[in-house]
Formats: structure tokens, C-alpha cells, sequence
């Protein structure tokens, strides 16, 4: 493997590399460290505005940013703190969560933001299956206590609710626009701007004018924003460059050494995701062969993680077999021994399960945004004898395909902030990341347990639950992640540790 993953993205690097020769001396980003405008890039258009219907907090973060404020904001260290909520707490129960919320924010339609519009807004997000709905299963009601008063009744403890209401489970829109038919496409919000409806282009381009009775001005410098779907490395490269853009996430090694070789600032840091091959039909529906844990072991002792990290990642992260990154209490050091590269080893395993020849299943094209990580997955999967056939979608489509069970198998990287996170999103049978409901008696114990225990019993029943999901291997993993965010001149970000892209509020004028 090692060779020809050398070879490929060497090819890559120097592609890019020719794209965006020449030197950076002379641009200016649209926002040229003015107040004026700034133009980000994003690798996928917004797949709704619609209140629970959102993608995951990820690469489409900035275009809801922009129009809704959260009930929470993440600090530095990816902790909760303060925004439209200004102070919350847990009874003794950890069942019910108390919020204190401004008084002085109204919605760009005219209606005020109070305890009755959160209560719209969770009670809309909990019927919803996406990440918002899975974070808010263990809700049972949102009680009004006065206008900035509301408690979250809980039916279990939820330690991690409060980093929730900090990501896309948090968003608030108006809650008159609530039961509006076009609030997928026009957002009303109390954010720091409006979506310009006339200069936007659905799928491309969006536009958004400063909300002059923003609350909270002075965290967003530009007088207009405008977002633009960009899929293509080289060609958000060179609109770096010649500052037509501001700013953009990259995430793989290719992106981050093109930028840096064509003499733009790449920011780098942990952002919380996890890398690799998803297992997600592990009962076989779609693939048997998936259904028999020997083959999804296979699959693991296949996978060459040491050099998938330092060639196709540039280095960029930290080689793993778990789903809980080394920062995580679910963390447990003594498990990165479990699959060794070991080919051989795979390939008994695979005779075991009956399938000594191998067999054939199908993943979504992820080339255009991930080539280097598809070569390598695809020889990885070669080597014992698995044959991928890759079927084209658009980005829009990813997410959503694999939410909607289309896919066994396909390369991912899925970003959260606590193993509660993690545990909502991708372990229950309602997580949106579970798309075909794998379930097992002795995981939904270790995740009660986990939840409903503190301090070092929680500690290790969250341990026990990360080997759980390794010894069954539920995942294929290979990094904990590193990112980079690529700015042009001028402009500044400041990341926040297991957030996949900076907070809007993050990107303004450097200081240098």
C-alpha cells in the first residue's frame, strides 16, 4: 500500500501545485482586512433552513450562522457558554435543565425571542430525524416559566444537552416562521444577517445583508456576507488567491499542503472528527457479508492507518481504531493495538466468515472532495478482495444518502464535541447516523449506564462502551482528525477545538 499511496498523492500535491503557482504577494481577500464584505467557500450547499431539518454542524455551519443565533455558544476549548441563554443549570436529578434567557433580542420578522419561542423551536427539532432530533430523544417537554424562564424536562439524564443547544440543535428561528412552507429556503432568524433572497442562487451562491438590529454587532465586523458552494480544491485555491475568496475549511492533506505552497495561511487544529471507513450496514442488509463480524475485523486489519495518516493526511492527526477521540473520557489508549495492519490476518478472517474470494458493494463517489482517501480505502478493501464499485452524487446528496440507509460502507469523518455527542448521533437506534438501527442489549446498557452515572463511573462505562464498539467493529476508523481553516489576506480565524469549521463570529480582520 505504501508505495502507491506515495505516488498518488505526491500526483496530487503537484497538480495543485502547478494550478496555483506563483506567489501570494499582492492579494487581497474581498474582506482585505476591511469591515466591507467577506466571501467564505463551503464544500457543500445548505441542505435546509428549516428548523431540525439542517445538516450536521460541519462544513454547512456558516450558512445557518449567519441567519440564526444559538441558545449556546462553544468557547475556545469547545466548552458551553453563554449567548441567547445567559445562564443554565441541572436539578439534582440531572432530568430537568434550566435556561435564563435574554430579554432584549427580536427576531428580524418582529417577533421577540422568550421561553415560548424555545419551546417552538425543541418541540419542532424533536420530531425531525436529523442531528437536532437525535440530541433532543430524551426530551419530554419544554415548560414556559415566564418570558426568560424555560426548563427542558428530561426523561433521563442528558449530560450532554448543553454542548447540543451550543451546535445546530440549538438554532432559533422565529417562531411566527415556524409552520412557514418556504422556511427551507427563506430563513427567519435573530441573527447577524438576512439571507438576500434577489442576489442569492440556490445551490451556488448565497447572499446575506447585515440585520441592522442585531443584538450583538460587534462580534461580526462585515457590512455583507456571501457564501459559495465550491467542491473543487484547486478552484477555491486560486480563488484564494487572486481574493476573490476570504476563507475555507480544508481537510485533507492535498488542500492544506496546496495552500500552504501557494503562500496563504492555513490554521490547524483538532476538530473533534473522526475519520475512516463507516460501517453502517452491520446486519447485513444491504451487504451480508457486513452482517458477520469477522468481516467488518477484516476490514480493520486491512486498513494501513499509519500510513493513511502520514501520506494521504500529511500528517495531519493521530492514527486510531476508535470512534472517541484521545481527548474524549471514552478514551482508552490500550485498545489502538487491536488491529494492527495485518493483511494475512484479514484474510483469515475473511475465510472464517466464507468469503475467502471476497465480494462486491457499492459507496459514494467521494473523489471530488476526497481523492487521496478514496484510492487508499479502495486498495485497503482490494487487498482482501473487496471490490468497490463508486456511483457519482452530488455533495448536496452525501449527508442525506447516508442518513437515508443508500450506502453499506463510505469513507466519512463525523464531527462532535463530547462521546455524548458521538453516542447521539451515531450509536442509538434514533441517532441519525445509525441508518440501518444497528442495536445491541449490551451497548444501550453501557450507554444508560454511561448517562446516568458521574465522575469515574461514568468514566468507565463510557470506556466500556468505546471497547465495545471496537472489538464489534461497528466502525473502521483510521485518524483523529487535524483540519485546516485557509484564509486569504488580511483576514484572521480562531478555531475552536472539536468544531469542524471556526464560528462565523471567529473570521474578521487579523490584528497583523
Amino acid at each position: 500500500m505504501r508505495r502507491s499511496l506515495v505516488a498518488a498523492t505526491a500526483a496530487s500535491a503537484l497538480l495543485l501545485t502547478a494550478a496555483c503557482g506563483g506567489s501570494s504577494d499582492g492579494a487581497t481577500g474581498s474582506g482585505g482586512g476591511s469591515t466591507d464584505d467577506l466571501t467564505l467557500a463551503a464544500i457543500t450547499p445548505p441542505a435546509s433552513f428549516a428548523i431540525g431539518e439542517m445538516a450536521s454542524s460541519g462544513p454547512e455551519d456558516h450558512y445557518y450562522q449567519a441567519v440564526y443565533d444559538k441558545l449556546l455558544n462553544l468557547d475556545a476549548d469547545g466548552q458551553p457558554v453563554p449567548n441567547l441563554v445567559t445562564e443554565w443549570s441541572y436539578d439534582e436529578t440531572g432530568t430537568r435543565l434550566s435556561l435564563t434567557l435574554r430579554d432584549d433580542v427580536t427576531f428580524t420578522d418582529g417577533a421577540a425571542f422568550d421561553a415560548e419561542a424555545v419551546k417552538a423551536n425543541l418541540e419542532l427539532a424533536k420530531t425531525k430525524t436529523g442531528e437536532a432530533g437525535s440530541a433532543l430523544r430524551a426530551v419530554e417537554s419544554v415548560e414556559v416559566v415566564d418570558a426568560t424562564h424555560a426548563d427542558i424536562v428530561l426523561s433521563r439524564p442528558d449530560p450532554s444537552l448543553p454542548q447540543a443547544l451550543a451546535r445546530s440543535t440549538g438554532y432559533m428561528a422565529s417562531p411566527d416562521a415556524l409552520g412557514n412552507a418556504d422556511l427551507s429556503t427563506n430563513p427567519v432568524g435573530s441573527g447577524p444577517y438576512v439571507l438576500d433572497q434577489d442576489a442569492t442562487t440556490p445551490g451556488s451562491t448565497y447572499a446575506y445583508t447585515r440585520n441592522e438590529d442585531y443584538w450583538n454587532a460587534e462580534e461580526y465586523p462585515y457590512d455583507s456576507l456571501e457564501i459559495r458552494f465550491l467542491d473543487d480544491t484547486t478552484a477555491t485555491l486560486n480563488g484564494l488567491r487572486s481574493g476573490e475568496i476570504d476563507g475555507i475549511a480544508v481537510s485533507t492533506s492535498d488542500g492544506v499542503s496546496g495552500a500552504e505552497q501557494a503562500g496563504l495561511d492555513v490554521t490547524t487544529y483538532t476538530s473533534g472528527g473522526i475519520e475512516g471507513l463507516y460501517l453502517w450496514d452491520r446486519d447485513g442488509a444491504l451487504v451480508p457479508a457486513l452482517g458477520d463480524v469477522r468481516v467488518r475485523q477484516a476490514i480493520n486489519h486491512a486498513m494501513d492507518r499509519e500510513t493513511i495518516v502520514d501520506v494521504v493526511k500529511g500528517g495531519l492527526g493521530q492514527p486510531t481504531v476508535q470512534m472517541f477521540g484521545p481527548s474524549s473520557p471514552a478514551y482508552d489508549e490500550s485498545l489502538e493495538g487491536t488491529y494492527e495492519y495485518d493483511v494475512e490476518k484479514a484474510e483469515e478472517l475473511m475465510a472464517e466468515a466464507g468469503y475467502a474470494d471476497g465480494f462486491t458493494m457499492s459507496m459514494p463517489d467521494a473523489s471530488p472532495v476526497a481523492p487521496d482517501e478514496q484510492a487508499a480505502l479502495t486498495e485497503a478493501l482490494a487487498a482482501i478482495d473487496i471490490t468497490v464499485t463508486f456511483e457519482p452524487i452530488t455533495g448536496d446528496q452525501y449527508v442525506g444518502s447516508i442518513i437515508g440507509g443508500q450506502w453499506p460502507v463510505n469513507w466519512f469523518n463525523l464531527t462532535t464535541g463530547s462521546p455524548f455527542e458521538m453516542i447521539g448521533l451515531a450509536l442509538t437506534q434514533q441517532s441519525p447516523f445509525n441508518p440501518f438501527k444497528t442495536a445491541d442489549p449490551e451497548l444501550d446498557e453501557l450507554i444508560a449506564r454511561a448517562g446516568s452515572a458521574t465522575g469515574d463511573e461514568q468514566e468507565a462505562a463510557l470506556q466500556e462502551l468505546n471497547a465495545f464498539l471496537v472489538e464489534q467493529a461497528w466502525f473502521a476508523p483510521w485518524v483523529a482528525g487535524e483540519v485546516g481553516y485557509v484564509t486569504g489576506e488580511g483576514i484572521g480565524v480562531e478555531p475552536v477545538q472539536g468544531v469542524s469549521v471556526p464560528p462565523l463570529a471567529n473570521i474578521g480582520p487579523s490584528s497583523s
